[in-house]
């Protein structure tokens, strides 16, 4: 009797064992808010960035926390707080501060842990640029233009606005030294853009571009021009 009850106690714990849920540790990844995977990072070399990193929940259990840590900053850029934990889905906000810190391009990492699941590394780039590049573009150029009905050459100078990462041309295009056409700069792919604006003597242009070194390439379109023609055009100007 004694060995069946003993048999019986037995089957049952391992009933009981056998009906016990294995939890399954979180199945996650790492990725940008708005692409996947973390893209490079450019940040100003004077400011304040929030590089943004989503902890999104693929499966598994939701009850674990994902911690995740920011390394292999430089020394000159640091950041609030470099360890994040939370529930996943959400956003680690790992706020960034620079001051004059050396313009140059740094391997970090996003280091991911959670429970039962091995360590994650995703790793990425993250460039510091000057906060604003406009003033190295100001000066006077030499501007050959290529447009669709006529090429020709002239002067032009770039100038500050007041606000940072743009600039101002006088004599854009050849169309007069009175005008002044606005142009914004991206630092962190050299590239340029100019809103559609009147320069100031009824010509309205708008276009884009890219700058490398002491030289700007400009594509435009321009109306009510001085000639009294619209025009589409290229443009390279050469300090």
């Amino acid at each position: 009797m004694k060995k069946v009850a003993l048999l019986l106690a037995i089957l049952c714990a391992i009933v009981v064992s056998c009906s016990k849920t294995v939890k399954e540790p979180v199945s996650y990844t790492v990725e940008h808010p708005t692409s996947n995977p973390l893209p490079d990072v450019f940040i100003p070399d004077s400011g304040t960035y929030d590089l943004a990193a989503m902890v999104k929940f693929l499966s598994g259990t939701n009850e674990d926390k994902v911690t995740v840590v920011l390394k292999g900053l430089p020394a000159d850029v640091t950041v609030e707080k470099d360890t994040i934990s939370g529930l996943p889905t959400f956003t680690a906000d790992f706020i960034l501060h620079t001051n004059h810190a050396a313009q140059a391009k740094y391997p970090v990492s996003i280091v991911a842990t959670a429970p039962g699941s091995a360590q994650k590394h995703y790793d990425f780039n993250l460039t510091v640029i000057p906060a604003d590049c406009a003033a190295y573009l100001f000066g006077d150029y030499t501007a050959v233009n290529a447009c669709t009905a006529r090429t020709y050459s002239y002067t032009a100078t770039a100038s500050a606005t007041g606000a940072p990462n743009t600039m101002n041309i006088s004599n854009f295009g050849g169309y007069g030294i009175t005008t002044s056409t606005r142009v914004n700069i991206n630092c962190s792919n050299d590239s340029l853009s100019i809103p559609y604006q009147n320069i100031g003597n009824g010509t309205t242009v708008s276009g884009y571009g890219v700058f490398v070194a002491n030289q700007i390439t400009l594509y435009y379109t321009a109306s009510n021009t001085p000639t009294g023609i619209s025009e589409t055009c290229s443009v390279a100007l050469t300090r």
